[in-house]
């Protein structure tokens, strides 16, 4: 017999919903400590001035890691939105805008060393499931979605200064003035 956290007893209909919600609870606690933990190394690298090459690539890869997590959640989050017809699914980030960031952010990468296909099979496989979990309704789901846009921007600019201090000349974000 399966029970939900309260210990009560779950019927068998609701038993794989109730287990797609934990799926997108772990999946997305495992994204915040993704997070966390680059806020931390970030920091880190900041508070760093001898900062060396291979501190400074490790950071990129887990942004760039990051970044690839966040372009699944945002197209699970805009497929929910369109096969349901519920607005609360819709991130702040269109598709075409992150995969645009992502030729962008893959490229400049690349341009300083980094391993962008090898970053890129260790994170579909997880980004996918996220992105699948995302797509049911909860509270918890739609606010993950309305997040992701952000979270996606931020790690985004937090890639590019890391870039750019592997003296990488190729801009993820676009000057829009």
């Amino acid at each position: 017999m399966i029970v939900n956290v309260e210990s009560q007893p779950i019927k068998n209909s609701s038993v794989r919903e109730y287990d797609m919600k934990k799926t997108s609870i772990a999946i997305f606690a495992w994204i915040i400590i993704c997070v966390s933990f680059t806020d931390s190394a970030f920091s880190e690298v900041e508070q760093s001035t001898n900062s060396t090459i291979s501190d400074l690539r490790g950071q990129a890869v887990s942004h760039l890691k990051f970044m690839y997590g966040m372009y699944f959640a945002i197209r699970g989050c805009l497929e929910a939105y369109n096969d349901q017809s519920e607005p609360n699914f819709k991130p702040t980030v269109t598709l075409s805008e992150a995969q645009q960031v992502l030729r962008a952010a893959d490229a400049a990468a690349r341009s300083v060393g980094i391993d962008v296909d090898k970053a890129w099979l260790e994170m579909s496989s997880i980004g996918q499931a996220a992105g699948e979990a995302l797509k049911i309704k909860t509270d918890d789901n739609f606010k993950k979605c309305q997040q992701s846009g952000m979270f996606f921007r931020t790690v985004t600019s937090r890639l590019q200064m890391t870039i750019r201090k592997l003296d990488g000349n190729i801009p993820i974000i676009r000057k829009d003035f």
